[in-house]
């Protein structure tokens, strides 16, 4: 009994590699709709998100969003030196988002992305915000937060 059981989920799990499984993917998002002067300024849920042309990425965070090395509460994570990890700042180089900056789109449900000046943010859907540039990257939201 046990191996007719073991074969029935082979089979099943076969069948299911063959049928496929979705991946869920955000939709591109044109970065100079976003663009004020030379950086793209864009808003995702609790976050005021920044790209500039070095490719520096960064977003100011509503309060009790995100925590640091999940101890520290934070309100701003960066990546803007290729030799230092993602990191906050604390605020000491002033503000990354507009609040007047465009909303990225909620897209096929799984948010949207922008990707300028060699660094790339997703964001909108599932409650969550991750950038990438420079070599590292960060995200934020239902999950936890990241740094790398």
């Amino acid at each position: 009994m046990k191996m007719r059981a073991f074969a029935g989920m082979a089979v099943a799990a076969a069948a299911i590699s063959l049928v496929g499984t979705g991946t869920a993917s955000a939709d591109a998002v044109n970065p100079g709709d976003y663009l004020i002067g030379d950086t793209a300024y864009f808003n995702v849920g609790p976050a005021q998100c920044s790209i500039k042309a070095d490719g520096s990425a960064g977003c100011d965070i509503a309060a009790g969003i995100a925590k640091w090395l999940n101890i520290i509460p934070v309100t701003d994570l960066a990546i803007d030196m290729a030799f230092l990890p993602a990191h906050p700042t604390f605020g000491v180089f002033g503000h990354y988002g507009r609040a007047d900056a465009n909303t990225l789109p909620q897209g096929n449900g799984y948010g949207s992305t922008i990707t300028y000046a060699g660094a790339t943010c997703s964001g909108g859907g599932r409650g969550a915000i991750q950038c990438t540039s420079k070599g590292h990257s960060f995200s934020f939201g239902w999950s936890g937060t990241t740094t790398t």
